[in-house]
């Protein structure tokens, strides 16, 4: 097997170096230093490339910057013509696989990745994330240690040998009134028989829940701890498994959860009421075809891969980045188009970044934003609450949308080796109904008729 030239491996050392490395803070009305070097070190491969086509090595230097960039049309490009130079080349096979991954392309990321897991951190990680994304558990379990994930592999092992998510056959569709719709979407569930408040959150994987449920819903622990993504952060949890799960007329047995203490958060996420004991995430939506309706506040589930005609929705098309996360493409600001990714639990906002990426487009904190601050039940350092006065998401636009400064950690920017800069979430969708077509890998978002 060829191996990369001096180009592409300097290529892939920045890649893994932004990647691990939190952003300093950007220059005012600048994109922040680690988007400028990426940017110079493109153009500079560019240039070294300048009279090499046939090259694969330097081809494969400024296609690993591209999909850096987030510039995926062109990265795969460059790719595929790496590819024909050089049927066998890692980098080329690595990005193209992630690119796959993305596009949700399971069969053809596993043909690109599998040959190259074994001496490719990258095509081992999103190879571990596709095993997962297909219920493979037992592959997935006999590669966490080698992903840095250890504390995951009994939950995989229990999940491989009894499975994970049964159920969720429903005839028609089951429509489930949401208890509030701001800060976050509240739905009442049952929790192994027990009524709790849960809160729907597209940025954590499985369920999310207090460490309380543990004995109140009669939840099995499992051994191993791990860290998750929710909302931009990563966050320390152990693992538990939960035997039955009811959203009104639909049920799923054996979901997978994860446990922390979410007291603060849960009292600040319905204050003065019941408290919210944790999160639906995406995986338990992606068993069904979903809408939140924002206008009317319920939560309709339909049966999984059931077409959702709606001649007049406008249509948002989506990735699937990592395990499980929905990402689009918008702007801040009329700024440089970007990834999102979707987190609609992210409190009483419509998009969340980091500092640097608000500076960017000259947003900072208004006058008593320091009275607004939130995220606290996450990490220590607040949130500051800003106004952004434009938000777009492929055809839809809003106006003066608030948003959480610091919301996203800065070193969540390159988590998946390719630049993401900021969340999006449901204040974005008010008054709007929102459907997730999974087989299309569509949002489908209507205006509300009432």
């Amino acid at each position: 097997m060829r191996q990369p030239g001096a180009p592409a491996l300097l290529a892939l050392t920045l890649a893994l170096t932004l990647g691990v490395t939190a952003p300093a803070r950007a220059s005012w009305l600048e994109p922040d230093p680690t988007w400028r070097q990426a940017l110079q070190d493109l153009r500079e491969a560019q240039r070294d490339t300048a009279g090499h086509a046939d090259d694969p090595a330097r081809l494969d230097s400024v296609a690993v910057l591209q999909l850096r960039l987030a510039r995926v049309d062109e990265a795969a490009k460059l790719f595929r013509r790496v590819l024909a130079l050089a049927p066998d080349d890692p980098a080329a096979r690595a990005g193209l696989g992630k690119l796959a991954l993305f596009a949700d392309r399971a069969a053809e990321a596993e043909s690109l990745l599998a040959p190259i897991a074994n001496d490719n951190d990258q095509a081992r990680a999103d190879l571990f994330a596709l095993r997962l994304r297909r219920g493979e558990y037992g592959l997935a379990a006999a590669m966490a240690e080698s992903v840095g994930q250890p504390g995951r592999e009994p939950l995989l092992r229990e999940l491989a040998e009894g499975g994970a998510y049964l159920g969720g056959e429903i005839g028609g569709e089951v429509s489930v009134p949401l208890v509030k719709a701001w800060p976050v979407p509240l739905v009442r569930v049952r929790l192994n028989g027990q009524s709790v408040l849960l809160a729907i959150d597209t940025g954590v994987a499985d369920l999310l829940l207090d460490n309380t449920t543990l004995r109140r819903c009669g939840l099995r622990a499992i051994a191993g701890e791990s860290a998750i993504s929710w909302s931009g952060s990563r966050v320390a949890v152990r693992s538990a498994l939960v035997p039955r799960l009811d959203i009104g007329g639909a049920h799923l047995e054996r979901v997978p959860a994860s446990l922390r203490d979410l007291h603060r958060y849960g009292m600040e996420m319905n204050p003065q009421f019941e408290p919210v004991l944790g999160v639906i995430g995406v995986n338990v939506l992606r068993r069904f075809t979903p809408t939140l309706d924002f206008d009317a506040q319920r939560l309709i589930l339909r049966r999984a891969g059931t077409a959702y005609p709606a001649p007049n929705a406008q249509r948002v098309p989506f990735e699937l980045w990592g395990e499980s996360e929905i990402t689009v493409r918008g702007s801040i600001a009329s700024g440089r188009r970007m990834p999102m990714w979707l987190t609609l639990g992210l409190p009483a906002a419509g998009v969340g970044a980091p500092a640097e990426v608000f500076e960017e487009f000259g947003i900072k904190p208004g006058v008593g934003a320091g009275l607004a601050k939130g995220g606290t039940w996450l990490r220590d350092a607040g949130w500051l609450g800003v106004t952004v006065s434009t938000l777009s998401v492929g055809p839809l636009v809003r106006d003066r949308v608030p948003g959480w400064s610091g919301a996203m950690e800065s070193a969540e920017l390159w988590r998946h080796f390719v630049r993401r800069d900021a969340l999006l979430s449901a204040a974005f969708f008010r008054g709007r109904r929102l459907t997730i077509d999974w087989q299309n890998r569509q949002l489908i978002v209507e205006t509300s008729g009432r």
